[in-house]
């Protein structure tokens, strides 16, 4: 494992540079990391993300797929955002897993500051942090819809648990739709009893081409998009 300080530059020639992520459009020129690089060429990613404005069930659930991709031997890859992101990681950390951050701005901390210490309890415990911008660069609001396709380049399948239609998740899927991308989406069940909010997730199913996980029986399609 690489020392959890120092932030690597990482250009398309090197050998930690992902062929997964140098396949799709616009690949980033140069990709800087932070922690256990070998996350870059050894794992089987998958990216769980969703809306900041999470709600309980939605937590519960986001934390139950993270550590249930942990089990298939996957990352789980995100943003390290406020709400489902934030979980995403932490379900990954509870039961030991790798996880990977994809930040927008420089590796020289991790933001939003309110995850800043689970952002340092990933690299403690093996994982990665990951940008496409260099040490001191600024979180700003046009760095977040680019980030997604980085996330998208460093997993095998994405996971949507709760989003608006028009956010950025939304984003993310239209990512996934433009490479081709394994699609996954939470749908509640009739009558929507957990009150998840699920206005996004149906539509990606409904217009999107995204699979639907209704319920864990349904987790089997994971396993699936992994080719295990």
């Amino acid at each position: 494992m690489q020392q959890n300080t120092e932030i690597h530059a990482i250009d398309q020639d090197s050998d930690y540079y992902p062929d997964s992520l140098r396949n799709i459009m616009s690949p980033p020129r140069i990709l800087y990391a932070r922690g256990n690089l070998d996350l870059l060429v050894s794992s089987l990613g998958v990216a769980i993300v969703g809306t900041r404005n999470a709600t309980t069930n939605g937590l519960k659930i986001t934390n139950r797929i993270a550590r249930h991709c942990v089990s298939l031997g996957a990352t789980v890859v995100s943003g390290l955002a406020l709400g489902i992101d934030a979980e995403a990681h932490r379900g990954c950390l509870d039961v030991a897993g790798n996880t990977i951050a994809v930040l927008a701005h420089g590796l020289h901390t991790a933001e939003p500051k309110a995850n800043q210490q689970l952002g340092y309890q990933i690299l403690e415990s093996g994982g990665l942090w990951v940008s496409e911008h260099p040490e001191g660069a600024r979180a700003s609001r046009q760095n977040f819809v680019p980030r997604n396709r980085i996330q998208v380049g460093l997993s095998k399948c994405s996971i949507i648990v709760e989003s608006d239609v028009r956010s950025g998740t939304t984003t993310h899927a239209k990512f996934c739709v433009q490479e081709k991308h394994p699609l996954f989406a939470v749908i509640p069940q009739e009558g929507n009893p957990l009150k998840l909010h699920c206005k996004g997730p149906e539509m990606m199913v409904r217009d999107m081409g995204a699979k639907a996980l209704v319920t864990k029986d349904d987790y089997s399609l994971i396993k699936t998009a992994l080719n295990l």
